[in-house]
């Protein structure tokens, strides 16, 4: 089965939502996890080890050049935007890179770049998944994501802490499914398997 990218971007109550989805993913999925969280860039690594508690998954802060394989979840580190670009060998192998560009939206790392990455670069296979936060970050490239035939989704309204980013993802017509995080990972595992 091809693999398949799922980027996962979240502010204000991402991290505990992001553990609640990891926890309810299996490892064995054939897809590689980018996530942009929010933070301050002290809480960066602790971030890190917090998702890796408790689950089967490689996580670790994203390098440059770092190859995206089943099982993956790589973090977007502090001050520079996660990309998601095709590697050399293949168009169907996918790396990160790590950009220096200037904040977008005030954000850096920020959503609104690594979804249209994955939307350039995936296409098809790729899944964007739009989390709790303020803001609008996210939006514009969730909707590149879905206009791209990827698979798009959002955290709805009463489950969020803070229901910013999903709902200006959805005003924009970028989410294809919105729905409560416990149903979450299943909406994940459902567009990973999905032809």
């Amino acid at each position: 089965m091809m693999m398949k990218i799922v980027a996962l971007a979240a502010s204000t109550g991402g991290p505990q939502a992001l553990s609640y989805i990891f926890r309810g993913l299996s490892a064995q999925l054939p897809a590689a996890y980018v996530v942009v969280q929010h933070l301050l860039p002290e809480f960066v690594t602790y971030f890190a080890e917090h998702l890796a508690k408790g689950v089967s998954f490689q996580v670790q802060v994203a390098t440059d050049g770092l190859i995206l394989e089943p099982g993956i979840v790589a973090i977007a580190p502090p001050n520079v935007h996660l990309l998601v670009q095709t590697t050399d060998e293949s168009p169907v192998r996918w790396q990160v890179t790590l950009s220096k560009d200037a904040p977008v939206g005030g954000h850096c790392p920020a959503a609104d770049p690594l979804f249209a990455s994955v939307a350039d670069s995936c296409g098809k296979r790729g899944i964007g998944v739009i989390l709790t936060g303020m803001g609008s970050d996210g939006a514009e490239g969730l909707l590149k994501i879905r206009q791209a035939a990827g698979v798009t989704i959002g955290q709805d309204a009463a489950t969020s802490t803070v229901f910013g980013m999903p709902r200006a993802a959805w005003e924009r017509g970028a989410v294809e499914k919105m729905v409560s995080l416990a149903d979450i990972p299943a909406a994940i595992t459902e567009a990973v398997l999905t032809p």
